[in-house]
């Protein structure tokens, strides 16, 4: 797979990272499954991790630790900080080994649980918890340092504040992570990111929503800041069989569906013409993408990832 520099920094990275947001759960397949799919990926030529603390309570954490534990030098790690768990879901991390083959056993759907149940992560992205997050996350993942480690969608207005960049320069400083950058939502806080000492910038990109790529991408490859490309297949949208796809589930407007539904017929009969499948024509839309470092793709089981790895652009 093509390696490729990463903004102004020192680190190599795959063109393709492998999104880390599905690995683990007490919904998903047991750690087992989770650690050969981790290792498969790299096998497969993907030297980029993406995680967050707050996918599946840690777990996603405690699994690219664990596949990566001997060949630490060989992948580039990135996490994410910011959401704060309810209480019930730090109670739940505690207790999965014992949950899972309950789920399993009743058939259970993440949607059937009860929202108070579910409960709702809140935000804080001030120095103190961030030095407590950090701490955290490393003895999650047995390493002592992150490669890049990033603010989780954070609102614009805490980024303009920007209250965690001293914070986030002493980590620096003191070996903890070597690089930070910001996650992004909204066009609005990745302009606000831009305005910051950022290594790097991830943000949505994809054939369906190209709005971020217009705003945000032009700064960023200006300023040399290494850009993370996320949910190029459009949450599954770009890789589906066409009878599968409810576009409500996509798209929060009628005229959002139907302009949605205008671009799928196009780049499906795009695709056709050219003799390849939907999901090549997307990754090779973000591939192409000047100033796009790392494109993430992610899969939940070894199955799915052969036929992505497959349909790779060249």
């Amino acid at each position: 797979m093509l390696v490729r520099p990463f903004g102004n920094t020192d680190l190599r990275v795959s063109a393709f990272g492998f999104g880390c947001a599905r690995i683990g759960g007490i919904f998903q397949g047991d750690s087992g499954a989770f650690l050969r799919l981790l290792r498969a990926a790299h096998d497969g030529g993907i030297t980029f991790f993406d995680t967050a603390d707050m996918y599946s309570q840690g777990e996603s954490e405690k699994l690219v630790g664990k596949a990566f534990r001997t060949d630490r030098h060989r992948v580039v790690i990135a996490s994410k900080f910011g959401y704060v768990l309810p209480t019930q879901r730090r109670l739940v991390a505690r207790i999965k080994p014992f949950v899972r083959p309950l789920i399993r056993l009743l058939k259970l759907k993440r949607s059937a649980l009860p929202s108070g149940v579910r409960g709702t992560p809140t935000q804080d992205f001030s120095p103190g918890y961030l030095r407590t997050a950090v701490e955290a996350s490393l003895r999650r993942l047995g390493t002592d340092y992150l490669d890049l480690y990033q603010l989780h969608s954070p609102p614009a207005d805490a980024v303009a504040r920007g209250e965690f960049v001293p914070a986030l320069e002493d980590l620096k400083r003191a070996g903890k992570i070597r690089y930070w950058g910001i996650s992004v939502d909204t066009i609005e806080a990745g302009q606000a990111a831009l305005k910051h000492p950022i290594s790097s910038l991830q943000f949505l990109a994809n054939l369906i929503d190209q709005r971020q790529v217009e705003a945000l991408l032009p700064v960023a490859r200006e300023k040399k800041v290494g850009v993370i490309a996320r949910e190029c297949l459009a949450n599954g949208l770009l890789i589906k069989d066409e009878k599968e796809i409810d576009l409500q589930n996509f798209f929060a407007s009628a005229e959002e569906r139907a302009q949605g539904a205008d671009r799928l017929v196009r780049y499906r009969k795009e695709a056709a013409e050219k003799g390849i499948p939907l999901a090549t024509l997307a990754l090779d839309y973000v591939r192409g993408l000047d100033g796009v470092s790392v494109s993430l793709v992610g899969t939940k089981s070894e199955p799915q990832l052969r036929t992505l790895l497959r349909q790779l652009p060249g």
